[in-house]
């Protein structure tokens, strides 16, 4: 069965002990790998995994497994995993897994170690640990390096963001900071959202329409006969927001991955992608494979795909009020000409009528 991935926000803030972080889930059937670009050493890594209800990412689950197939093969940096070196101990090439262990799950599962290239053959006795590079390169590091990022496993579908985002600042909540919810706090206030939408990423102190599934009920603020909204990459039907397939429209050349509310684009090794969507040739300088996601401004939400049905039925409007005003200048331009012929016959005809005395 394919992978179902559902790309559900793209989130930069401060958190809760300094760091800035960028993140994005991956999920399938109830669980959730969260790509976080933040340069952290290992154990930093481990406990934003757990402040998130996560941890670091292991793959002795099936479904993380092939979560993990979809989403490695367009990894362009460097992520810790949860793979490290027993304390005290050194490695050995001849062992499964190099001798690392998984940081958190069961210790009688293991991964198919077979899959794995290594970046070096070297054996080590210092405290390391396993970061995963482009090209699916497993590279073994001081712990105390800082790598491009982060994976963790997860079962929260929101995990890239959080309920409740504290801004330092001598404002209160009596100046309505936010746009849905406002809370006071020692040293500055929290914003949050109501049910159905998250923090904008571009102002965290807005809100837009959310949803992380493939169909979400509609927000329908009045009565039956208002009008529902639905957020981008989805479309109201009988008062439920469905989402999109934009890969069956070809949005992307090449490679195509649909998501809830989005898509994502990538290419094949040896192209990289070029507005977004087409893939042309990489260079020696330029990755051999991206990914990703298309952005389109809108006033409702800003990290996804725009719905095509719209813009459809707008040109098509375009076109038949086009084609009307043609006709209607032609119309108007024929009966002009009959006019001028009609007077112009009609001055011919006078001195007929009226003849000379």
């Amino acid at each position: 069965m394919a992978v179902l991935l559902s790309v559900l926000f793209l989130l930069s803030v401060e958190s809760g002990f300094g760091l800035k972080q960028t993140c994005l889930p991956v999920c399938s059937e109830g669980d959730c790998i969260t790509m976080n670009w933040a340069k952290v050493d290992f154990d930093t890594a481990e406990e934003a995994c757990r402040r998130r209800n996560g941890e670091l990412l292991t793959l002795q689950s099936e479904t993380h497994q092939r979560i993990f197939k979809t989403m490695a093969e367009a990894l362009q940096e460097s992520f810790w995993m949860g793979l490290r070196l027993p304390a005290g101990s050194c490695s050995s090439l001849s062992e499964p897994l190099r001798g690392y262990m998984w940081t958190s799950g069961s210790t009688n599962r293991t991964f198919n170690s077979s899959l794995m290239i290594w970046e070096d053959s070297l054996k080590v006795c210092s405290p390391h640990c396993i970061s995963l590079s482009e090209h699916q390169i497993w590279t073994e590091r001081p712990c105390s390096d800082k790598p491009d990022g982060f994976l963790c496993r997860t079962e929260e579908k929101n995990a890239c963001w959080e309920p409740e985002i504290f801004f330092k600042s001598s404002t209160t909540c009596k100046s309505a900071p936010c746009e849905q919810t406002c809370k006071n706090t020692k040293g500055g206030f929290k914003c949050s959202c109501f049910k159905g939408y998250i923090p904008d990423s571009s102002d965290p102190r807005r809100c837009r329409l959310h949803c992380p599934q493939k169909k979400c009920s509609a927000i329908c603020p009045g009565s039956s006969e208002d009008a529902c909204f639905c957020a981008d990459g989805f479309v109201e039907n009988e008062r439920m927001c469905e989402d999109i397939d934009e890969c069956e429209m070809d949005r992307c050349q090449q490679g195509c991955v649909n998501t809830f509310g989005s898509f994502l684009c990538f290419c094949k090794m040896g192209f990289v992608l070029k507005d977004e969507m087409n893939c042309i040739a990489a260079t020696k300088s330029e990755h051999s494979a991206e990914l990703t996601i298309p952005t389109y401004k809108n006033t409702t939400l800003r990290v996804s795909s725009v719905p095509a049905v719209p813009f459809l039925w707008i040109w098509i409007v375009a076109a038949v009020t086009l084609v009307a005003s043609v006709l209607l200048i032609r119309l108007y331009v024929v009966r002009r000409q009959k006019r001028r012929e009609q007077n112009s016959n009609q001055q011919r005809a006078a001195p007929a009528d009226h003849p000379d005395s």
